[in-house]
């Protein structure tokens, strides 16, 4: 399960949509679609990062054969905050708000266009 005292991703990679693993496909609504797919690396284990086009969907594989879950609405988020770089010696950083985890972040450390993400969170934070 996610820590949310301690909820720091650190993305080492950017992954083709075409790649998702067909459970989560499985769990799309309706009309959503996965937008962006990242790799992060979280100490103990690996997490599936995906911003599909209504939430984020966290996968974590403490065990390979039964992944955890976590999905996060954007309409649940009550603020956020980016630093989104051109230099691909800096990080980039997305820091996400609401009342129940309080802040969830994720690091892009190199050049990421967080340009997407952005305008999907928007959309959703009133």
């Amino acid at each position: 399960m996610i820590d949310f005292k301690d909820s720091r991703f650190i993305i080492t990679d950017k992954k083709n949509t075409s790649k998702v693993h067909k459970s989560i496909q499985g769990m799309l609504n309706d009309g959503e679609r996965v937008v962006e797919f990242y790799v992060a690396d979280r100490y103990p284990v690996p997490s599936d990062i995906l911003f599909t086009s209504k939430r984020i969907i966290i996968c974590t594989y403490e065990e390979p054969e039964f992944p955890i879950f976590t999905f996060l609405p954007y309409s649940k988020f009550i603020a956020f905050s980016v630093k989104n770089s051109n230099d691909s010696s800096l990080e980039n950083e997305l820091e996400l708000y609401n009342y129940y985890v309080n802040k969830i972040a994720f690091e892009f450390p190199g050049k990421f266009d967080l340009s997407l993400v952005i305008k999907l969170i928007g959309g959703a934070v009133n």
